[in-house]
């Protein structure tokens, strides 16, 4: 059940998380083509590397969410006004977004999500930062498929819950992308209690930390 202006807190154990190495490849900069197997494929030892790196972080991880429901409207602008954005109003908040406005077109509510895989990780990609670029690099990659991987796989529960309900979720949107500014991220840190619940912080450049962690909306659509 996901009742409007409760908050969540959801957390899994490291095994819980499942590996995605393709999505791993794809972050270290891979083309699809090779990761599949054709133009060559993966090297031996690059794929005994990158395993190595995943297995190695995996046991880092201290995935966990805060999450909460509030209710949405969005007012568009007539047809025949073109400079101006739709307003969004999620609770007490309220902005501009036509790209957020479109995703969310058809919810009633919207669920306001705060994500991390832990301070551990981040740890890890700065040893090797220091000590092997090349790891570094690869820690990086497994450090955001990770997040993602997470993320996928508890979306896969919300719409599950939400399905009981009588509504349909829509794809994740976070600050930062299309026209949403990151400083929308300061919205979810005023209503969500992310440094009490899950240990994450915002600095003041809009930076979280720990580094491999995820706000994001998620549109609930009546059906």
């Amino acid at each position: 059940m996901i009742e409007d202006s409760v908050i969540y807190h959801h957390r899994v154990d490291a095994t819980s998380v499942p590996v995605d190495m393709d999505e791993t490849y794809r972050y270290m900069g891979f083309a699809r083509s090779v990761v599949l197997g054709k133009d060559g494929g993966i090297p031996q030892d690059i794929q005994e590397l990158v395993s190595s790196c995943v297995q190695q972080m995996h046991s880092t991880l201290k995935a966990q969410s805060v999450y909460t429901c509030l209710p949405l409207e969005i007012d568009f602008p007539a047809e025949e006004v073109t400079d101006q954005l739709p307003l969004i109003k999620i609770g007490s908040i309220q902005f501009e977004s036509k790209y957020l406005a479109k995703n969310l077109a058809g919810c009633s509510k919207v669920i306001l999500i705060a994500s991390t895989i832990g301070p551990l990780a981040d740890n890890l990609i700065r040893r090797f930062t220091k000590l092997d670029a090349a790891k570094a690099a690869i820690m990086q990659a497994a450090g955001a498929m990770f997040i993602e991987s997470y993320l996928d796989n508890f979306n896969a529960q919300l719409e599950q819950e939400a399905g009981a309900q009588g509504y349909k979720l829509h794809s994740r949107f976070s600050p930062g992308y299309g026209d949403v500014s990151l400083e929308i991220q300061r919205h979810f840190f005023s209503i969500l209690p992310c440094t009490q619940r899950i240990g994450l912080t915002l600095t003041n450049s809009l930076v979280m930390a720990p580094e491999k962690s995820v706000t994001a909306f998620i549109g609930m659509e009546p059906v």
